[in-house]
């Protein structure tokens, strides 16, 4: 049993990463103008957050750091997409390759490493515990002492959600994505909604890579996002940006990357479990896509 609550919560830790970049991908997927740039939106995010937060000994400043610097990178991809019609896939491929090459730089070129940073000073994420589940062990060993994103991110589903579908704004964000002229015969800009779809995509990744440097690994490296980025566009892609789909879609991804981390070595080469969660995930990804059509054209 214990070893089966070990497993359930390293799938939810792996998961949380994922789930908050593409949760933020679904709000530019359905806006018309998918997010390509994820993968260095979490990069850049991971590593000012991890520098801030050994730098002035406050996780909290980490994060919003963090945030900021995928939003900076989100609003110079808005910039180039919205303003001056560039394609949004190669800005965002070259932008991806762009904070890969910053990153190795700063941390070569200011802090002497090749690779990493590891602090001793770095604040990481606090974790949290509900009082009321402290009387029952196995509850206590599979609910509490999560890094403070992780129930955030689940509590975003949720938010996504209604905002997708109950609010004002949703309905702009849709529109923009699948019946533009209507939102302009409406009075609303279709460009500022789409920026605004941007920037609260690059803050959700920012969330992301926050996650990663300081409530996952509690370091930060170069490969520390291993196509993270691309695996969550892969999955706003295939489920249309629904926030239920995406959940379920990450947690596939974080079952799958849990398990290839408890396969022996010894039996398999070391490169197969790390393509297992990768290929998992295409073949999960395709199922439901083949499935959500199917469903639609029956209707």
């Amino acid at each position: 049993m214990e070893t089966l609550v070990e497993f359930i919560r390293a799938s939810i830790r792996l998961m949380t990463p994922l789930l908050l970049a593409a949760l933020g991908g679904a709000f530019m997927q359905v806006a018309g103008v998918p997010n390509v740039g994820m993968e260095g939106m979490m990069l850049l995010s991971a590593l000012a957050a991890y520098i801030v937060s050994f730098t002035t000994g406050s996780w909290l400043l980490g994060i919003v750091f963090g945030v900021l610097a995928a939003m900076l990178i989100g609003s110079a991809y808005a910039l180039l997409v919205l303003r001056f019609r560039a394609d949004i896939f190669a800005v965002g491929i070259t932008l991806n390759i762009l904070v890969a090459g910053v990153a190795a730089y700063i941390i070569r070129q200011y802090y002497r490493q090749q690779s990493m940073l590891l602090s001793p000073d770095a604040k990481l994420l606090p974790e949290l515990s509900i009082p009321f589940l402290e009387g029952n062990p196995l509850l206590k060993s599979l609910l509490n002492n999560y890094s403070l994103l992780i129930p955030i991110s689940l509590v975003l589903v949720v938010v996504t959600y209604l905002i997708f579908y109950k609010t004002p704004f949703g309905f702009w964000l849709r529109a923009a994505g699948s019946n533009p002229l209507a939102l302009t015969a409406s009075g609303k800009s279709i460009n500022g909604v789409r920026f605004s779809a941007f920037m609260i995509s690059a803050a959700l990744c920012g969330l992301a890579g926050a996650h990663l440097s300081l409530g996952y690994l509690g370091m930060f490296a170069l490969s520390l996002v291993s196509g993270r980025g691309f695996v969550a566009l892969a999955i706003v892609l295939f489920g249309s940006g629904h926030p239920i789909t995406v959940l379920i879609a990450s947690l596939i991804f974080g079952i799958a990357d849990a398990a290839s981390l408890r396969i022996p070595t010894q039996v398999i080469p070391p490169q197969y479990p790390l393509m297992l969660p990768y290929i998992i995930t295409i073949l999960a990804i395709t199922i439901m896509s083949r499935f959500a059509k199917s469903s639609t054209s029956s209707e």
